[in-house]
């Protein structure tokens, strides 16, 4: 009997939330010796999980916040290996699609609340280390901070959100 050679690796299919309130956005802040930065809420599918319930469940994991889902925005392929500069606990073979939703916090469970009283921190989150707390950032103030991917950043300060009929934008893997 011969030995059989392992399987290799296979892209993983994740959901993250740009979740939009009162002119704010909520992001993780995470932070590395001479680094702070900050990404969306968000991570991977389970079996049987839509795309969708993945975002909602991942950003309730992470922040507290019950979302709505209004629309898939983007997609986006990152692979590791072509990677220069990546977060101290990112597998150096992964690959990964992943489908950006815009979301809102859900009026039923949040109401008219302001950014600053949704949400709270569970002090970790899953797969990421260094994660130090969620903020709820004005839209106006993300040119001062570093964002990662940095295709949220230059979307948010941008036109923001895209019409509907724009459809799904696809952002291949970049350095």
């Amino acid at each position: 009997m011969s030995a059989s050679k392992p399987k290799p690796p296979r892209p993983v299919l994740t959901a993250r939330a740009i979740v939009l309130h009162q002119g704010h956005v909520l992001l993780l802040r995470a932070e590395e010796p001479g680094r702070t930065y900050f990404f969306l809420p968000g991570g991977g599918a389970h079996h049987d999980e839509t795309l969708a319930d993945t975002a909602k469940r991942e950003v309730f994991e992470e922040t507290g916040v019950r979302v709505i889902v209004e629309r898939p925005l983007y997609l986006r392929e990152f692979i590791a290996p072509r990677h220069k500069r990546l977060t101290r606990d990112m597998p150096p073979d992964r690959h990964v699609l992943g489908l950006i939703f815009l979301c809102r916090p859900d009026p039923a469970v949040h109401g008219a609340k302001a950014p600053s009283a949704i949400g709270s921190f569970p002090g970790a989150v899953d797969g990421t280390q260094g994660v130090t707390g969620i903020e709820w950032m004005k839209l106006n103030d993300l040119a001062q901070v570093e964002i990662t991917p940095p295709h949220i950043k230059r979307v948010l300060l941008g036109d923001f959100p895209p019409p509907p009929e724009r459809g799904i934008e696809f952002w291949p893997d970049v350095d």
